[in-house]
Order: C-alpha cells, then sequence, then structure tokens
C-alpha cells in the first residue's frame, strides 16, 4: 500500500498528561476532602472538650497520618475508591465462596 492510503494505520503520539488520572495533594479527591473536612471536625470538638492546645495538634496529627495514607494509596491505585465502590456493589450478587465444597447461598422464594 502507497502511504496516502486511508486504510493504513497513522501514529499518534499519546501524552500522559491526557491519560493520567486527576489527583488531588497526591490522593483521590473525594477521599482527600472527606479527611479534611474530619480534621476541622475533630479540631472543633476536641477543642471544644479538652482545650485548644489538644484538639489543633491532634486534628493536625490525624490529617498528616491521613494525607500519608492518601498519596500511599494514589501511588498504588490511583482510582481505590472507584474500585472500592464498585466492589461493594457487586458483593452481594457475587458472594465470595473459595472453595467447591462451601455451602451455596439460600436465595428466598417469591412465588
Amino acid at each position: 500500500m502507497s502511504a496516502g492510503h486511508r486504510g493504513e494505520l497513522t501514529k499518534v503520539a499519546i501524552h500522559a498528561s491526557g491519560t493520567r488520572i486527576l489527583q488531588f495533594m497526591g490522593g483521590d479527591r473525594m477521599l482527600v476532602l472527606g479527611g479534611a473536612t474530619f480534621a476541622l471536625y475533630l479540631a472543633f470538638v476536641m477543642s471544644l472538650r479538652y482545650g485548644v492546645w489538644y484538639g489543633i495538634p491532634a486534628s493536625v496529627a490525624v490529617w498528616v497520618l491521613w494525607i500519608a495514607l492518601m498519596r500511599k494509596l494514589g501511588k498504588f491505585d490511583p482510582q481505590v475508591r472507584e474500585v472500592y465502590m464498585r466492589h461493594r456493589k457487586y458483593r452481594a450478587f457475587y458472594p465470595a465462596r473459595g472453595r467447591f465444597d462451601a455451602p451455596s447461598p439460600s436465595y428466598n422464594d417469591f412465588r
């Protein structure tokens, strides 16, 4: 075939920036913002109960640990939240049975 033939494949550069999963602070956006909300709530509640000198450092420590965990999860699997949500959705339909002689699940008969 000639170079001008339309059926021939064309090489197209696929840039990593176009296929990369977007993350916020190195982790999944919803999980990071949920952790920030929880840390702020923890700071408020602990500051009311134990005082500002205990509430703020405790919530900062929780926030730092949460971000470290989310960054590690983000490097391992950028779509960890979507995978987990899909797992939760399908778990009722496909129960885990690890061996052949495992008991079968019982389903209600709606006759």
